[in-house]
């Protein structure tokens, strides 16, 4: 069986190296080259070569495998990129109905086009209503998927979606008839609409999440999502082994152990994975799973390492591009580090204890070996995708999990009595809510803890965690005694990050201060910090898959900042303030100051005062220009003048550490530079955040020479503005300014000494 674990792991490696690695034009000859290396070793006949014979074989198949899915699915998506076309689809499933567009996942179906699948986006939410099977027609502006706010992105392909395309007619729908290929999709909405009906409101995005993996009304829960985030919690919302376990101890309570026993809950377990989406991490689960059910009945013994790499190879032939999922590298990762670590760690531990304390302990040592070693292997994942990592983890495991299969089971038996008889259904959900609320409390609790999740944004907490890599890696081999290999680094390691914390909050106090224009994508979020005072002005960003309050949260709290002391929003557009919310879950905020009057064109400003009125935050109007001092921070408010739109209403403002000045205009425009400068005098100012992300109806010549600063940062974005203008760059370098961007440079930090700025 190992020989075929051999072969199955080189051939998904090589679709790793495709995917990540390997320029396309170099799979066929590499297929080729190691095919023929395969023949060779053969002909040897030397029985110890046969491990790199299947070497060989796996990695020849593993680059043809992905050369030809490329040249049947991408290729022919590709040079449809640009072009208008008529287009027919088969609808996958259920539609995403947003505020001003709906998105629903096709196939494409029509005899000129790739058999693909196309996001279809449509303005006019005529699909709102589409259901899987529906037929739709219409003309589309075709995009390939590969490519997300001007980058390069694996995120759709490793969905099996190939296109993009937004409506320019308005859809036809046919309904369909009954499709046995979308009743998954079709039971899996109808639950997620019994579990709308029964559970309370409070507890119903969670209960849907937790039992059929749709997160999508989670995400609107920024309270929540925050704190399972922090708390180490999010893997419970992901359909994964974890799942189909509860299921399965389910299932062989109620009917025992044996031959019928297994049949039925390999047919259960396969009915789940198809009606909550055939995620990779759950089709993982459920062939290592059906490896375990079957090896009894076919007297087989069951190899996990043989049926994880059968796990990983089967979805990487059907999809190649799966291997950039997210999912895929977090589950087949952390089961890895089961694998390998769980037992030794569960055998470490157990040693703390006397054998009567180990039988009572049982369920807590042996959920905290399982989740360090899923640690171990799945932090490196966490970090390049994320950038963070829970580190409390494991005690979360600890107090959660029992309550999750609780919640799991519960969930599906409420649904069932809905069915059946509602009020019974509605009695079960509410008590299951209780529990739901538990896990609400441990996640809310724990992720109060400052050092609850480590947010890596610089070289030193990169550092930090090689070096407990390396603690680990060293005490493992050593001759200490097996809890001692575990008790020692994990010491170290607390002390090291004690030291870490200690270091970077030295390093953000010393000086006058920093100034930080934070990396949000096409928005503005600037952080000041100085002593123990915390100032952000803005926090939105527009065109990115990130969350720019998450990222203002993280990125202060991995510089040691515990709060905001206060909230600055120059204007009420999303690009300025869509990420508030989400901030004020991420770290306390003491006080927001907000213009008076100003329009609400994104429908923001009830958001942002609900959460502030749910944290107890106290939000001012500026109605007329104010002094403030914040700690060592000076802050010189103008008052916006009453004209024109939204952007020439904006707060600007000129904030002082020290001797050294800061201009912010916001989205201002020429003509409110004008005004700035004939009511005040902005002279000798050493940094200009450039107004309107580099527009070309800002930063006008008379306010660069006239408040003389020699550094200009613009935060800025992928975008269709065409920011920043070539004439605002022009400009900016007739007058001698240093530019520095954030869609180039990312974060721009600017400490500032006694009587100067440096530029990191």
């Amino acid at each position: 069986m190992r020989k075929l674990a051999i072969c199955l792991f080189s051939f998904s490696a090589a679709i790793f190296a495709a995917n990540y690695l390997l320029p396309a034009a170099w799979l066929l000859w590499l297929a080729a080259s190691f095919a023929l290396a395969c023949i060779l070793i053969l002909l040897l006949r030397q029985d110890w070569m046969l491990g790199f014979a299947l070497i060989c074989f796996g990695i020849s198949a593993g680059c043809l495998c992905f050369s030809v899915h490329a040249m049947l699915t991408m290729t022919p998506s590709v040079r449809l990129d640009g072009k208008t076309l008529e287009i027919e689809g088969r609808v996958l499933a259920y539609p995403q109905v947003y505020d001003n567009y709906t998105r629903v996942e096709i196939r494409l179906i029509g005899e000129d086009l790739p058999h693909v699948g196309m996001f279809l986006y449509d303005n006019e939410n005529v699909l709102a209503e589409a259901a899987p099977g529906d037929t739709v027609r219409c003309t589309v502006r075709v995009k390939r998927g590969d490519q997300r706010y001007g980058e390069y992105d694996t995120g759709f392909l490793s969905r099996d979606v190939y296109l993009t395309g937004r409506a320019l007619s308005s859809p036809e729908r046919t309904p369909g008839g009954f499709d046995l290929r979308s009743l998954p999709a079709k039971l899996n909405h109808a639950l997620s609409a019994k579990g709308d009906e029964l559970f309370p409101a409070d507890t119903a995005a969670f209960m849907k999440s937790l039992m059929l993996g749709d997160k999508s009304d989670l995400y609107q829960d920024d309270a929540l999502l925050v704190a399972m985030t922090r708390a180490g919690l999010m893997h419970i919302v992901a359909v994964s082994g974890m799942h189909i376990a509860f299921l399965i101890g389910l299932l062989q309570m109620l009917f025992g152990k044996g031959a019928k026993s297994s049949l039925l809950c390999l047919l259960m377990i396969w009915a789940f994975v198809l009606i909550t989406g055939s995620s990779p991490s759950a089709l993982r689960a459920a062939v290592m799973q059906s490896f375990l059910l079957l090896a009894p009945l076919v007297r087989r013994e069951n190899d996990p390492a043989t049926s994880l790499s059968v796990a990983l190879a089967l979805i990487l032939a059907v999809n190649p591009y799966a291997a950039c999922s997210v999912s895929l590298q977090l589950s087949f990762s952390a089961m890895a580090g089961i694998l390998c670590l769980a037992e030794p760690f569960r055998e470490a531990l157990n040693e703390l204890f006397s054998e009567r304390w180990q039988k009572r302990l049982h369920f807590v040592t042996s959920t905290a070996a399982s989740s360090l070693a899923v640690l171990a292997f799945s932090a490196p994942f966490l970090l390049l995708h994320f950038r963070s990592v829970s580190l409390l983890s494991p005690l979360t495991n600890i107090l959660c999990l029992w309550a999750v299969s609780f919640c799991f089971c519960g969930g599906f038996f409420s649904c069932l009595l809905g069915f059946v008889f509602l009020p019974l259904g509605k009695a079960a959900a509410w008590l299951c809510s209780w529990i739901a609320r538990y896990l609400f409390l441990i996640a809310k609790g724990v992720s109060s803890i400052s050092f609850s999740t480590l947010y890596v944004r610089d070289r030193f907490s990169v550092i930090w965690i090689v070096l407990v890599y390396a603690l680990f890696t060293l005490a493992w081999f050593s001759r200490l005694k097996p809890w001692k290999r575990i008790v020692f680094p994990v010491a170290l390691s607390a002390l090291s990050l004690a030291l870490l914390l200690f270091a970077i909050h030295g390093r953000y106090s010393r000086g006058v201060g920093t100034i930080s224009v934070i990396d949000v994508g096409q928005g503005q979020c600037i952080a000041v910090m100085a002593g123990d005072k915390t100032l952000v002005i803005d926090c939105g960003g527009i065109n990115d898959a990130r969350n720019a309050g998450e990222e203002a949260g993280a990125y202060l709290r991995s510089r040691g900042r515990k709060q905001v002391d206060l909230l600055l929003l120059t204007h009420l557009h999303a690009d300025h303030c869509n990420g508030v919310s989400r901030l004020m879950e991420m770290m306390p905020v003491k006080e927001i100051l907000i213009p008076a009057d100003l329009e609400d064109e994104d429908n923001l400003l009830d958001e942002i005062e609900n959460a502030a009125e749910r944290h107890g935050i106290e939000i001012e109007y500026l109605r007329e220009d104010s002094l403030i001092f914040l700690g060592p921070i000076g802050l010189q408010l103008f008052a916006p003048s009453g004209n024109g739109d939204a952007n020439e209403r904006c707060m600007c403002m000129l904030v002082s550490l020290g001797s050294y000045d800061m201009l912010i205009t916001g989205d201002s425009s020429k003509t409110v530079e004008r005004e700035l400068l004939d009511r005040y005098q902005l002279h000798d100012i050493e940094l200009l955040i450039v107004g309107h992300h580099g527009s070309r109806y800002a930063s006008s010549g008379e306010l660069l020479g006239s408040i003389g600063a020699d550094t200009a940062i613009i935060s800025v974005g992928y975008n269709n503005y065409g920011h920043p203008t070539y004439e605002t760059l022009e400009r900016l370098d007739a007058y001698g300014y240093g530019i520095y961007r954030t869609d180039l440079n990312g974060t721009v930090e600017v400490q500032v000494g006694d009587s100067y700025g440096e530029e990191n």
